[in-house]
């Protein structure tokens, strides 16, 4: 099971919307985004996504960032 789909609330997995790319979790009846946060200074990254293609932008550190170096985590909408 992926850390990714488990709900922060409650700990139990979550659904993917494979439309929205939100998650839900039945049992909080709460919906999620996938969020992440840079390596170098801790703040959440934006997620840019155009073209089947996935960025990964630091307004803080003005840079572009590596998937590899990001702690993704659920954030409730």
């Amino acid at each position: 099971m992926d850390k990714i789909n488990i709900c922060p609330v409650c700990g139990k997995e979550t659904t993917k919307d494979s439309l929205t790319g939100k998650y839900h979790c039945d049992k909080c009846k709460k919906t999620f985004k996938k969020a992440a946060l840079c390596d170098k200074c801790g703040k959440e990254v934006e997620i840019l996504a155009a073209c089947g293609s996935t960025q990964f932008f630091c307004n803080h550190c003005n840079e572009l960032k590596s998937k590899k170096t990001l702690e993704f985590f659920l954030k409730e909408q």
